[in-house]
């Protein structure tokens, strides 16, 4: 199961369509309240958060979300990225991916990182 974290609801509509195609359950939520919310009942093989939302922030949600679980995948999705500044940011623990994402590119990631539990991810993918 796939937690799809954005504050515009025609993105998490589109993340939902591309991996829903491909087979996955996915779960969304508005913004990073929500998915703390969903995070205390359930558990997810992966998550995909927009970095720049209202209240709690992609990079605020994913330092909570390792403080409980090191291990589990995370994908932080932004139009406003520069690789620069996403690698000094969270380190190889997180892969980011530029906004519009490339379906093809998130499917593809989403399978490497479930498959090899998030535990070799690179640091940026596909950033302007």
């Amino acid at each position: 199961m796939i937690l799809v974290v954005d504050d515009e609801a025609g993105y998490r509509e589109v993340l939902t369509k591309i991996l829903t195609k491909v087979g996955y359950r996915v779960i969304t939520a508005a913004d990073g309240n929500e998915a703390l919310t969903l995070l205390e009942h359930s558990q997810f093989n992966l998550i995909i958060s927009d970095i720049f939302m209202p209240n709690i922030n992609g990079y605020a949600l994913a330092a909570r979300i390792r403080a409980k679980d090191a291990d589990v995948p995370i994908i932080l999705i932004s139009g406003y990225l520069s690789q620069d500044t996403a690698k000094n940011l969270l380190g190889g623990s997180t892969v980011y991916i530029a906004k519009p994402v490339d379906p093809e590119l998130m499917i593809a990631t989403v399978q490497r990182l479930i498959s090899s539990g998030g535990k070799k991810s690179d640091s940026v993918i596909s950033v302007g």
